[in-house]
């Protein structure tokens, strides 16, 4: 992997946040009655982290997802080559492939690379103002209220940015400044890739008119269906509709429809410098499966992961949780709580190994397997104030980091433990 060592700081917790915009009073950042805020949006992120691997694939149509092989899996990303013959993210592989068989199709790396990535970007985020609410792995609104005396004026501030992870990661992103955050992510939509658009306060109402309803976050296309029968089909139409209508045709939502044609929105940026509650890695299977020696390898590869996050962060926990969903959708959680805190897969996945021993019995098919560490704390801790002499003991933490060297160079499937599942 040819991306910068990861430089860990005292915050912690990327998880995402992938839930739409709320209405709020509240502005914990800034209480400065005009914000300024940015949204950050990496460029087609998955194709693009595989792209700067493996510069050969520079410019081509490159389609990151599940296994094309399989009749399973949809397209998590797809490069701006693909995207021109209609490829987008949500389809089935299969659909996919039907549009452009010569496209380069890649199953994600999904164990570690792209979080490492984006943990790189929310450094850089940071570097501009402690006030970054990662919105998913690849995107990030910023609150850059009184930045300017640091920075210059937001669009300056926003090229620095820009540039900084153009030199350092090597990836581009298109950035939305706006007074809000609806208006900030709307702007880094509207100019992709690559991206700088400014959505001054005076011009909300002309740039938001002319705009479908659907460019909206949280509009989606059954929302718009309903409104078009209404006669509605722009924001315009929507902002100029009364009130009291929607509110009664929607409910509470109503009077959120027509905040929000009208550019108004007042969630605040919830900064992200938190610890983090646990650490862990779920997969939906290419096949479902009941087989035990399986399961047993699925837990050891994703137990991998979750333990080299841990590492990544100087991170130990004591509580092992496994989720299981079976072919039939029905879900199944047991957990374990250990008295020394561990980083081990090792340790983690004999525990998982173990809650997992009655749902094997069953002989009930699995669709998804998902492993989490919880009650975390910083490398060291435990009951008794340090780890068990047996942890130390163990050789095997003598190979843990080398591996997650070779992981952070050559990706996450560069080395894998015996017994690991492959398609992980």
């Amino acid at each position: 992997m040819i991306f910068p060592k990861l430089r860990m700081q005292k915050s912690k917790g990327i998880d995402d946040d992938s839930s739409c915009l709320g209405m709020s009073t509240d502005q914990p950042a800034s209480n400065a009655k005009e914000r300024t805020i940015l949204h950050v949006d990496m460029d087609a992120f998955y194709a693009s982290v595989e792209q700067k691997n493996r510069p050969w694939l520079e410019g081509k149509p490159v389609v990151v997802g599940g296994d094309p092989e399989k009749r399973r899996g949809v397209v998590t990303a797809a490069s701006y080559a693909a995207r021109r013959y209609g490829i987008g993210a949500g389809m089935p592989i299969l659909t996919a492939r039907r549009l452009c068989p010569h496209a380069i199709f890649l199953v994600g790396d999904y164990g570690g690379m792209y979080e490492y990535v984006s943990s790189l970007c929310m450094q850089i985020f940071r570097q501009f103002t402690p006030w970054v609410e990662p919105h998913s792995i690849d995107e990030a609104f910023l609150d850059v209220t009184g930045c300017d005396r640091l920075f210059g004026p937001p669009h300056q501030l926003a090229r620095k940015l820009k540039g900084k992870i153009k030199t350092e990661l090597g990836l581009t992103c298109s950035v939305g400044i706006a007074p809000n955050k609806l208006l900030a992510k709307l702007a880094s939509s509207l100019n992709k890739p690559d991206g700088l658009t400014v959505i001054p306060k005076d011009q909300v109402q002309k740039i938001l008119g002319p705009l479908k309803v659907t460019r909206i976050c949280g509009i989606g296309d059954k929302a718009a269906e309903v409104l078009s029968g209404l006669g509605i089909h722009t924001l315009g139409e929507l902002a100029s509709y009364p009130e009291e209508v929607l509110t009664r045709r929607f409910g509470k939502n109503g009077k959120w429809l027509h905040l929000v044609a009208s550019g108004i929105d007042r969630s605040p940026v919830f900064s992200s410098l938190q610890a983090e509650k646990s650490i862990g890695h779920g997969r939906t299977l290419p096949q479902d499966i009941s087989g035990p020696q399986q399961i047993f390898s699925v837990l050891l590869s994703l137990s991998s992961m979750v333990a080299r996050r841990l590492r990544a962060r100087g991170l130990v926990g004591r509580t092992i949780s496994l989720r299981v969903r079976y072919s039939d959708f029905v879900n199944l959680t047991r957990s374990e709580t250990i008295r020394s805190p561990t980083d081990s897969e090792h340790v983690i996945s004999r525990i998982a190994e173990t809650l997992a021993a009655d749902i094997t019995a069953a002989g009930r098919k699995v669709r998804l397997l998902e492993v989490r560490v919880s009650h975390l704390g910083e490398e060291g801790y435990s009951l008794q104030g340090s780890l068990s002499l047996a942890e130390y003991r163990n050789r095997r933490k003598e190979v843990y980091p080398v591996m997650d060297r070779i992981r952070d160079r050559f990706g996450e499937s560069a080395i894998k433990w015996a017994g690991s599942a492959s398609f992980i």
